[in-house]
């Protein structure tokens, strides 16, 4: 296929331009073929190689802390061209950029819109596209479980949760739909969060209608069937919409239960056990998608100048082999060069395995905690059986996590400790990982978080998130509301955040 025309990125600001599809040249082409746009959904509308979604959520939950020693002197500045995040300021953005951060790595609006463009093109012009009916049924699919995804993230970024017990969704301002490839000449206006969660459950519906004729047997960097049901579980678990989470959980793990045993992990830790042994990516039995940038998980300067954090490691205890294969305590001869105390090892194994940077991972292990914790949600309104049925599902999670001779099945206990132990099973599985433990603190209703900034090897600060504070609800980017100046900014603090 020659050139195919490069879109031109709305990058949030819905800006006017050309007829997406006008030829522009010579060397330029109208695509035509179902395979064209297949090949545009996958360049333009999936999160690939190089894509950077929110790296910088990693910086801002309690799963994180700040090291500084004589031993990264040269590296001062992956300290401190994090601390606009790290300290939730809110203009951490300008802030982080004024650092030596690359901007782009924390601009989530326009990438997100970027990437919904492209799925949005394949939506408007598969149908009278020239090809299979097969592939226009899978390509479809999958966008609309991406468009589902892109349009679901920017609301948990840019907008207060779901279930935010002050009010109700419907009168929460949400994040603009965008549900075409017309780059029009009208300014969008912000969808409440309710409708923004109604045009997400739609379009998983489409999604799973589709990719269920295709089959199970997608790519694991292509989404399938068994990865939009994933999605739903999850988005309907922050709807609290427990029958639904179940429901879709149970689809999941119908098709994909695997459960990687830590057991059988080599006890030794060294690096040829990740390449062999893999905690994410292709080669791990548990993974249903896989997508993204090695940079995802983490911010740049992570695990070195920001690393586990002590609360973090607090979480697990002795015979908990993710505390030693997950992450583990650092030797102390390589604290001659690193100054944090743990080392990071979830995802040392993806480049050198796949032979890409790719680096998120969707796995079986989050349908079993979204669905206990629904089933936890029924036991606390009256449902008795939710109990023994949450347990099945922590525990076939956890007897292949902890060391087998000191291993103890959990028991009932009451609603509200077992949620609490859910949370807590939830933590230690999925930390650093798609931004889950940030998104769950909002849900869980924003707690107030501590973290030790420390700007020196000698001098630290104590910067807090207080309660439901308006930075758990990130500001849009200023160049998107001075192009559409008829956009409200989210509540922001008044000036910079200053230590305690």
């Amino acid at each position: 296929m020659k050139k195919v025309v490069v879109i031109a990125l709305l990058a949030g600001s819905m800006i006017s331009c050309k007829k997406f599809l006008a030829e522009r040249s010579q060397t330029e082409v109208i695509p035509k073929t179902t395979k064209n746009f297949g090949e545009i959904l996958y360049t333009e509308g999936y999160p690939t190689n190089g894509v950077n979604l929110q790296p910088y959520i990693s910086l801002m939950d309690d799963d994180i802390q700040c090291y500084n020693g004589d031993v990264i002197a040269d590296q001062q500045l992956e300290v401190t061209m994090n601390a606009g995040a790290f300290q939730w300021q809110p203009n951490f953005i300008d802030v982080c950029k004024q650092a030596g951060a690359k901007v782009d790595k924390f601009d989530s609006w326009r990438t997100y819109y970027k990437l919904i463009l492209g799925t949005n093109v394949a939506l408007q012009y598969l149908d009278n596209s020239i090809g299979e009916a097969s592939d226009k049924t899978m390509y479809k699919g999958e966008a609309y479980a991406l468009r589902a995804f892109y349009h679901f993230m920017l609301v948990n970024l840019y907008a207060k949760p779901y279930n935010d017990s002050t009010t109700t969704p419907d009168k929460l301002a949400g994040i603009p739909l965008k549900l075409n490839a017309n780059l029009a000449e009208d300014l969008p206006a912000r969808n409440t969060v309710k409708e923004v969660y109604a045009q997400v459950t739609q379009d998983l519906d489409s999604a799973i209608n589709l990719l269920e004729q295709v089959g199970t047997t997608q790519k694991l960097y292509r989404i399938s069937a068994t990865a939009a049901h994933l999605l739903a579980s999850r988005v309907y678990l922050y709807m609290e919409n427990w029958d639904k989470a179940i429901a879709h959980a149970d689809y999941v793990l119908s098709h994909h239960p695997q459960l990687m045993d830590l057991n059988k992990w080599p006890p030794d830790g060294a690096f040829t056990d990740f390449l062999a042994y893999p905690l994410m990516g292709v080669n791990n039995v548990e993974t249903i998608w896989y997508y993204g940038s090695l940079d995802e998980p983490k911010a740049p300067g992570t695990y070195t100048a920001y690393g586990i954090s002590h609360d973090l490691a607090r979480c697990f205890d002795t015979s908990d082999l993710r505390s030693q294969v997950y992450f583990c305590p650092l030797p102390e001869f390589l604290k001659l060069f690193v100054p944090g105390d743990y080392n990071f090892n979830k995802t040392i194994s993806d480049y050198a395995v796949v032979g890409s940077d790719m680096g998120t991972s969707w796995r079986s292990s989050e349908a079993y905690l979204n669905r206990a914790e629904a089933y936890i949600q029924k036991y606390k309104k009256g449902d008795a059986s939710g109990a023994a049925e949450a347990l099945k599902n922590l525990n076939t999670l956890r007897v292949n996590r902890y060391a087998k001779g000191s291993y103890v099945n959990w028991t009932i206990e009451t609603p509200d400790k077992l949620l609490e132990m859910c949370r807590t099973e939830r933590r230690r599985e999925l930390f650093h990982e798609a931004g889950h433990r940030w998104f769950d603190l909002r849900r869980y209703g924003m707690p107030s978080i501590s973290h030790i900034y420390a700007p020196t090897p000698s001098t630290t600060t104590v910067y807090t998130l207080a309660k439901r504070d308006p930075q758990y609800v990130l500001p849009i980017p200023i160049e998107v509301l001075q192009r559409n100046t008829s956009m409200p900014q989210n509540q922001q603090i008044s000036g910079l955040r200053q230590p305690q």
